[in-house]
Formats: C-alpha cells, structure tokens, sequence
C-alpha cells in the first residue's frame, strides 16, 4: 500500500547479514533524514545468524521484508524469487527501487521495472565474471547482467573498473562511505608491529596468501623488533589455514580471532591490514583501517587502487606471497613510515571515502533532497 504524500524506497540484498553491500544499504537508508521518506529492505531468508541485522535496520526505522526464495545460487527458486519480488513491489507501490550486488542485478531489478517502479537504480558492488572464472561462463554472466541492466535507470559502479564492462548505459561511480562517528579512535604505543588481515576466510579473500607473507616474513626478518600477525574471520579455508599454521610451526606468532565483534579495539589494536584477495570492488576495511591511521598492503585488482594510494596510504602489489613479504619488512625496517602512510591514509579517507559524500550522491540520483 502507498501512504499519500510519502516516498517509497526499498533497497534489495540476498544476505540478511552485515556484510559489505548490508551495510552500505543501511547507512544510504539511515542517513536519509527527509521524513516524508518510507524505508524497507528487502532480503533473502532470515535465519538465526541475523539477529545483528534485523536489529540495526529495525533502530533506523527501516521495514524488513524476507524473500527466502531470494538466494545467492542459481536455481529453481529464482522463479519463485522474480514472482514474490514482482508481488511486493506491485503491492507496495515503491517510488525507488535500489538493488545491491548480482542477484539482486538480475531478478530484483527485472521484477522491478515490470511491476511498474518509477526510478530503478543498481549498486554494482561485485561483478560474477571477473577473472578467476572460466571465459564461457564470463561472456555468460556478463551478457545476462548487461541485459538486466537494460531494466534499470541508473547502474552505480563502486569503482572506475567495472564502468568498462557496461558501454551505452548509465553508470556513474559512487565510492563507498564510512559512517566514522561509528568508531572510536584510540591509538596506542606497543612495543611491537602487527600485521593483520580480516575478512572471511575463502577462496576470494586468499587468507593463505597472507599466511604464507607471514611465514616468509617470520623466518627472513633477523633483525630485533617484535613482530605479530593476527588472522580475523571465519569461513570455509578455517581449517585449512590452522592447518598451515601447525604444519609451519608459526602459532606462536599468529593470533587467531574469528570474527571480530569490537571494530575499534581491533583497528587500534593492530598497526598494518594485509588484504590479498583475488578480487575486490571496493575494500571497505581498508577505509575502515585508514581512520586509524593504519595503512594496508592489498593486491591491486579491481577497485583496490582506487582506495589505496600505493606509496602514500600503504602498498598495492600484484605478485604473491613473496611480493607481500617484502612489503611487510618494509615496513617492519621503517617504523616511521608506517605513522607517515597512515596518516595520509586517515586523510585520504576523510575527504573522500565519508558516509555523508556517498549519501549525497545517492540522494541527488534519487531526487530527493
């Protein structure tokens, strides 16, 4: 049902989790402040690792609407997803639909349009085709997400990279933003340099890579100075990274977290973030490092050199473990260049990677003020 008067938004994800394009739909949502504004998100089943979630959409007045059809795989249940969505968004009449990542893309956006929505508007977070997929399923993916496209009003890219692969349709890029007053910045003296990674553990984030860094760095270093490495995440290479560990007798050197509960005692815990995934739109934890002036090393694909500034705010590098390693005793041998990248790196955030300049982007392809 449509309240007279009000404008309608709902954004669309599958995960009804706070991962990377959760958290920029809730803070473009919270930090809308027109109140003739109503608010939902609209997400896939809601299950027990949720509660997070259904709680901080819920405190910024954000409806929630559970689609269980809506998964991440392909399969059957996208037929039920396309059918449920285009219900809903018949039902409710929304002025604007934003949808987030490839699902999403495909079903959301189609579903959208034919049930009539004004204003259609897709957040490329991540794109299915990028380069560790085969060639035929490249072309594949690609073709059925540039004619999803085509239902849309305006296709938003994260990063500069991935407005090639979408030639004729509009596609502005809006970084991502960082709502800093989130944290708590509280740096302290230590008496030794630790190297971190946090993200999930899985093929993508490549958490072995900064092990075997780690490893390398560990047995090359002869020099005085305490090093730490510290592994944060969870996810299906757990095992195998605990594996490595043991087999290369560094546990006494490595502090595994799981996830991580308290962001700002972990950032103002650690001095450098090492984040070598295989691929990457964007990299809000290198953001989120930057406002406490740690620097990164992370592999340069994708949208990665577009937020770390290579040789200012830390390195972006393109080898492998070996090339990682190098970078870490760097840093490890010049103290004083991990302060000096971390504050142009805190700079470089503020000015550009804030939750209020990626707000007002999006509300002026809105139109809302």
């Amino acid at each position: 049902m449509k309240t007279e008067g009000k404008i309608k938004i709902a954004h669309v994800v599958v995960a009804s989790e706070l991962a990377g394009a959760q958290q920029i739909a809730l803070d473009i949502l919270s930090n809308i402040s027109n109140e003739n504004v109503e608010k939902y998100i609209i997400c896939g089943e809601l299950h027990s690792r949720s509660a997070d979630f259904i709680k901080l959409f819920e405190d910024a007045n954000v409806s929630i609407i559970s689609v269980p059809e809506l998964k991440r795989s392909i399969g059957r249940s996208d037929i039920g997803a396309f059918s449920k969505l285009y219900k809903i968004f018949k039902e409710h009449k929304f002025d604007i639909v934003h949808t987030n990542s490839t699902k999403p893309a495909i079903v959301a956006r189609t579903a959208a349009k034919l049930a009539g929505v004004k204003k259609v508007i897709h957040t490329v977070h991540g794109i299915a085709f990028h380069k560790k997929v085969s060639q035929p399923l490249r072309t594949m993916y690609w073709a059925i997400e540039y004619f999803s496209a085509l239902f849309g009003d305006f296709n938003v890219s994260v990063n500069k990279y991935y407005k090639r692969f979408y030639p004729l349709i509009i596609t502005p890029g809006i970084h991502n933003g960082i709502n800093f007053n989130n944290f708590n910045f509280n740096k302290y003296e230590k008496d030794s340099i630790n190297f971190a990674f946090m993200a999930r553990l899985d093929d993508q984030k490549n958490p072995l890579e900064f092990l075997r860094a780690a490893s390398l760095a560990i047995k090359t270093y002869k020099g005085n100075k305490k090093i730490k490495f510290t592994l944060a995440g969870d996810g299906p290479l757990m095992n195998d990274c605990l594996e490595y560990i043991n087999l290369n007798n560094i546990s006494k050197h490595i502090d595994v977290k799981g996830w991580v509960r308290n962001k700002s005692e972990f950032y103002n815990s650690i001095d450098v973030l090492c984040q070598p995934s295989e691929w990457e739109a964007f990299g809000l934890v290198f953001v989120e490092a930057a406002y406490f002036e740690v620097p990164s090393i992370g592999k340069g694909v994708e949208g990665v050199p577009e937020v770390i500034d290579s040789s200012r705010t830390g390195f972006t590098y393109n080898g492998g473990a070996e090339e990682m390693c190098e970078l870490m005793l760097r840093y490890i041998e010049n103290p004083l260049l991990v302060k000096e990248h971390g504050v142009n790196a805190k700079n470089n955030a503020l000015e550009k990677f804030s939750v209020e300049i990626m707000v007002k982007k999006y509300q002026e392809i809105y139109g809302i003020s």
